[in-house]
């Protein structure tokens, strides 16, 4: 009643047919997603797909709008049906591609990586466990250059606070030395001598910045 059409609901070979004509709209029309690795409706597809597509759909249309076969069990349901699928196939359409995403993250294993290993999906700590992450990154750093880590180190708050500090530290260290090769004189003269193995010592160079 909404769009101005007859009820089809007591006519089952009328139901066929709009059945029909959903099923093969829809059916089709998701090659254009599944091909795509964006947003279907941003990459066009070849003419040739495209054409077969309009080509299978104009004659599912026809045969839905006037066929009065027995044998299949289907009847005509007229235009106005037919422009109420199609309506219907389109608004159906866009949430495939929302759907791709979701299924594509969720087989690239990403999605099971952070629920089983890094356990930040159901976890109840703080900021999802950083704290942690942090400290355990700390005590990495300190093995990593030779230091002891210190008795009970993952025992209380105030170590995980000490390290989190730690951790801090450190990355500003890297972002400040990171900065000061880029932007310096002297940075980058140190760079290109690490880079081709020259000792800036034996060759009395003197420079300033």
């Amino acid at each position: 009643h909404t769009f101005g059409v007859k009820p089809i609901a007591g006519n089952l070979a009328q139901l066929n047919s709009a059945l029909y004509l959903q099923v093969s709209i829809i059916s089709q029309a998701l090659i254009f997603v599944t091909r795509s690795r964006s947003w279907s409706f941003l990459e066009r597809p070849g003419l040739l797909l495209l054409g077969a597509f309009v080509a299978a759909q104009l004659v599912a249309t026809a045969i839905a709008v006037y066929a009065n076969w027995g044998f299949a069990r289907i009847s005509g349901i007229g235009w106005g049906w037919a422009g109420v699928i199609w309506l219907y196939s389109l608004i159906t359409y866009f949430p495939l591609d929302v759907l791709k995403f979701i299924i594509r993250y969720a087989l690239s294993g990403k999605a099971w990586n952070n629920l089983l290993q890094n356990k930040t999906a159901f976890t109840t700590k703080k900021d999802y466990g950083k704290g942690e992450r942090e400290a355990q990154w700390a005590l990495a750093q300190r093995s990593l250059h030779g230091l002891q880590p210190p008795e009970g180190i993952f025992n209380d708050k105030q170590n995980y606070c000490e390290l989190s500090e730690i951790a801090e530290q450190a990355k500003r260290r890297a972002e400040v030395a990171r900065l000061r090769e880029l932007h310096t004189l002297k940075g980058q003269i140190e760079s290109v001598v690490k880079l081709k193995g020259l000792d800036i010592e034996t060759g009395h160079h003197h420079y300033t910045v």
